[in-house]
Order: structure tokens, then sequence, then C-alpha cells
């Protein structure tokens, strides 16, 4: 169908609402036609329109959600004072890696397309290994969500019973259950989801405007100066700059997504604050932060619901961000048994075994917990690694091309003159990033306490070249050489 077919009174594509049915045609027509550009064939079918994919992204992100229930670790490192100053500095320095990503996503919308900025006798490789290191990342983001979810529903039952004797193995049982649930709402129910985005979405609101009015009206404050002058060395480095500085994976944890600088008013978490709610018996502050504010159980346990819901729903989202991202990883012979993993199910219209993979991925990392004390931050470690790494490489790719390579392609969004300036910033701030991220959370390195995020990753970076160079070269053909419209690299 051609796009003349749409034009409105005015003869532009403005007016396509006015043809019934127009909208929904229109978008899977110009879904066709990037992919086409990068040489694919379009085979999902679009289920998100604007508001769902809007509570889709509010959902997976829910800011406010993961400050209240992720940053008992950012706060033991550098008080409140501290850890404020590193969220507002991260949050903005961050925002120059989502403007970088977002003009590439622009240029090639497509998983390792971003490869298409560098050198031709690199793409390939680099284009590889930008595709193993976005998937591990987006797989490590399901399992943390899962893995808190769990570890919070375990605590909300020591809320009621102190004398319950917790374990890890309890905490591994809810994983299971909760990636299990996940996994049927993206295959049985993914039909359903895009709708139900929008009530999760609606419930992420009521939940912020309950937990603001719970703390500010109930809870005792501290004042101004304890909040924004608190600085600690809560972990024992050798200086406090230092030590504030670690927490730097907490506070990039909470800001992975656009809207991270948009969310500063759950300070009010920080004015509830107290060091001793650090010693909770359920092992999270804002639980005991709400036992304060409203002196009962039964309230501490409903406000404690809303988060669980929340992030639950959250790893949910995830897990279909993480099934695509191995689908069209794999439906480019990036991974073993790729021609299985990119089949996509005619009936349910998801990609099935990629969502199972998913599934078994958080199953099995789950597992440290077993054996680490520490293992929700290894696996955020392990996650922000990832992630990083692939900005580093995705963004280096594109000042190369900047500096050195033919002009850019046409894209429907620009940085314009301050392009390259903002890719340099979030490249450095990138490898800045990643110094600390990699750390342990204390000086005091044991078997339970040392950051794993770092050997898995140090694991799947073996495995990965090895692959490739062993036989994976020979299927892995790699989105960019699809391309058309490249630019005039000289090869």
């Amino acid at each position: 169908m051609e796009p003349e077919e749409y034009h409105g009174k005015n003869g532009v594509l403005d007016s396509v609402h006015e043809v019934p049915g127009a909208r929904g045609r229109y978008n899977n027509m110009m879904d066709r036609s990037d992919m086409n550009r990068l040489g694919k064939k379009q085979e999902l079918t679009r289920n998100f329109r604007l508001i769902s994919i809007f509570s889709f992204m509010c959902v997976v992100m829910s800011t406010w959600v993961f400050v209240i229930n992720a940053s008992t670790s950012g706060l033991a490192a550098g008080g409140t004072g501290g850890f404020i100053a590193v969220y507002i500095g991260s949050s903005f320095a961050y925002f120059t890696v989502v403007l970088s990503l977002a003009e590439m996503a622009s240029i090639a919308p497509t998983a390792g397309g971003q490869a298409e900025f560098a050198h031709p006798r690199v793409q390939k490789f680099t284009s590889y290994v930008a595709g193993w290191l976005l998937t591990l990342s987006w797989l490590c983001g399901v399992t943390s969500g899962m893995f808190l979810t769990g570890q919070m529903v375990q605590g909300a039952i020591l809320i009621t019973n102190e004398s319950f004797n917790a374990q890890p193995y309890q905490v591994w049982c809810l994983v299971f259950a909760f990636a299990a649930s996940g996994l049927f709402l993206n295959t049985v129910g993914a039909r359903y989801l895009a709708l139900m985005e929008v009530f999760v979405a609606i419930f992420l609101v009521l939940g912020y405007v309950v937990n603001i009015i719970v703390l500010w009206v109930m809870s005792p404050k501290n004042s101004t100066s304890e909040v924004f002058a608190s600085f600690d060395n809560g972990n024992g480095w050798s200086s406090t700059g230092f030590g504030i500085l670690t927490a730097q994976t907490a506070a990039l944890y909470l800001i992975l997504g656009s809207d991270g600088a948009a969310h500063m008013a759950e300070e009010t978490f920080c004015f509830c604050f107290t060091t001793n709610d650090l010693s909770s018996v359920t092992g999270f502050a804002f639980m005991e932060i709400y036992s304060n504010a409203t002196g009962s159980n039964g309230a501490t346990l409903a406000l404690t619901t809303i988060l669980i819901i929340l992030t639950f729903f959250s790893a949910t989202n995830f897990v279909a961000s993480a099934s695509r991202q191995l689908y069209a990883f794999a439906r480019d012979g990036g991974l073993p048994f790729s021609a299985q993993i990119a089949k996509v199910s005619a009936r349910l219209n998801v990609p099935v075994l990629a969502c199972i993979i998913a599934f078994a991925f958080v199953v099995l990392i789950s597992l440290i917990a077993l054996g680490s004390s520490v293992a929700f931050f290894a696996i955020i470690s392990l996650q922000l690694i990832a992630l990083f790494f692939t900005y580093v490489v995705a963004i280096g790719t594109l000042i190369y091309r900047r500096l050195r390579g033919p002009p850019l392609p046409e894209h429907r969004w620009s940085l314009g003159r301050a392009g390259l300036a903002i890719n340099v910033f979030a490249f450095l701030y990138g490898l800045f990033a990643l110094a600390f991220i990699v750390l342990p959370s204390t000086p005091t390195v044991t078997g339970a306490t040392m950051n794993w995020g770092p050997v898995m990753f140090a694991g799947v970076m073996i495995f990965a070249p090895v692959y490739y160079f062993a036989g994976g070269h020979k299927t892995y053909l790699g989105p960019v050489k699809l391309v058309k419209d490249e630019g005039s690299w000289a090869r």
C-alpha cells in the first residue's frame, strides 16, 4: 500500500487518521519500509499503540518504585546527601547516553544495526559483540526485577512474622514462580498485554500518590541539612568521596530509562530515612520506614504489596523486551540454535522459545543467591556492565563515523551540530561509570560479598568470541550486511 492512498484534504500524511483504519495500516507500512532498508522482513505485528507503549515504558522503568525498593545499597554507601548527589549527577550524565542512542535508533532501528557506523572491516564482529552484550543486559534486567520481587515477598512475610526462618532457597522458589508467571503473560497472555499496561500504569500513578501522602503526612521527617548534607562512607572505602561514588551502581540501576532525571520527587523518601532503617529485619529500609510512618503491620504490608506488584510487572515487561532482543539477534544468526530461537508463533505472534530462554536464564542466574549474600548486587552489576559496554561500543563507533567516515544516513531525529560533543561526553562517562560498576560493594572482600558480576561477564565474553571464531561467523550475517543506503564507506 502506497503513502498516496492516505493523502487527506491537504495532501499530507498528517491526516491519515481521517481514513478509517488507516493509522494502523500506515504504521505497519512504515515498519515494513524501515525494516526493508535494514534488509529485514517485518514479522511481528504491532500490538501496542501510543497509549499502551507509553504505559509499557512507564511500567518497565517504574522509577519511583525502584528508588524506594532498590536504593538501600546506595544509601548505605553514601548517606542521603551523597546518594542524592550521585543520583542527580548520574541522571544528567546518563541523559547524554540516551540522546546518543536516540539518534542511533533513528538511523538504524534494529538490534545490532548501530554497528552500521563502524568501518566495514569491523562491522560484522562489532555488531556481533554488541548483540551479545545487549542480549545479556536485557536478560539480567529480567533477572534483577524478578529477584527483587522474590526478596520483597520474603521481606513482607517477615513484617508480620519476625520469627519466620528466612532462607535463600525460599527467594529462589519465589523467583521461579514469578518468572513462570511472567513467561505466561508474555506468551499465552501476550494478546492482552497492551491493554493490561494501561491499567498497570494507572496503578503506578495511584501507588505513587499513596506513597507520597503516607510518607509526607505520617512519617517523622529529617531536617533539610540532615538530608542534603549527610555524606557518609558507609562501606569503609579509603575516602568519603570515593565511597560516595561507589553508590553509582545503585543510582544507575534506578535511572535506566530516559525519564530518570525527571523523577526527583522521590527525595521525600530520603526525608524519612534514618541509618537505623538499614538494619531492618526484612532487609529493606523502605519497609522499616513504612512501619515507622504508619505504626501498623497491616498498612506496611499493604504499601509493600503495591511495590511488589509494580516490580513484578516491570520485570514482566523486561521479559517482553529481552525476548525481542533475543529474537532479533537470533534472526541475524548470532546465537546457537538461532533458527529455532528466531521462530515466531503464528498463533501467539511472539517468539515463544526466546521467552522460554529468558525464563530459564532468570532461574539459573538466581541460583547465585544460594551462595552469596549480595546476589542482587551481583546481578545488577552484571546488567550494568553489559549495558555500559554496549553503550561504549555503539557510541564509540558513532564518534568514529562522525570523524572519519561518510556522512550519516538521513534520519528522522538528529542531535545536529551538538552531536559530536554529546557523543564524546557520553563515551567518556560510560568508561567512568564502568570503573565503579565492577567494584565490590565493600573494600573487604570475601567469597560471600564478592561482586560476581564481572566474573560472569568475563565468562560470557570468553564464550562469545570462541563461538564466533569456531563457526558462528559462518551463520552470523550481521544486520549491517543487509542494510541498504549504508553510506559510501571506502572499503
